[in-house]
């Protein structure tokens, strides 16, 4: 004689079926960290009156400064001189170091003539102050940024 099974016993069993998967929580975005920046080929860029190339963390920073502030006319002040000559030296001697866009400018300060070595102008402080670290390279440490 062979068993036969409860029809009542069988309801109560439950085929073994896995829960259908749930897809994972979506993970937030993480932003890469920012490329460094070759702000030596940068500034040697500005110097010579060539646009820098932009690499892409270099477009988001731009257009970041296209909305802030802080873009204008900057100029570098190089050095202050109280002979037109001393400072148009200079300004041959930076321009022989490949800084193209180096200029004189004459000025009054306490009645006396005075010829401020400037270089620029740039859109931002940031590409003057890329031009700043490398002009410091080439000797000219007490430079300043300051607006046209």
């Amino acid at each position: 004689m062979s068993p036969t099974a409860d029809p009542a016993a069988l309801s109560n069993v439950k085929p073994d079926v896995k829960p259908p998967a749930t897809a994972p929580a979506s993970k937030p975005a993480v932003t890469p960290p920012p490329v460094p920046r070759d702000s030596t080929a940068e500034a040697l860029a500005i110097l010579e009156g060539r646009t820098p190339p932009q690499s892409q963390s270099q477009s988001q920073t731009a257009a970041a400064n296209a909305v802030s502030t802080e873009s204008g006319n900057f100029v570098l002040q190089v050095a202050s001189y109280g002979s037109d000559n001393d400072a148009q030296a200079r300004r041959d001697m930076l321009k022989s170091q490949g800084v193209s866009n180096a200029f004189v400018e004459t000025a009054n300060v306490n009645g006396k003539p005075t010829f401020r070595l400037r270089v620029g102008p740039f859109d931002s402080r940031t590409a003057a102050q890329a031009a700043q670290a490398r002009l410091r390279t080439l000797g000219y440490a007490n430079g300043f940024i300051t607006t046209q």
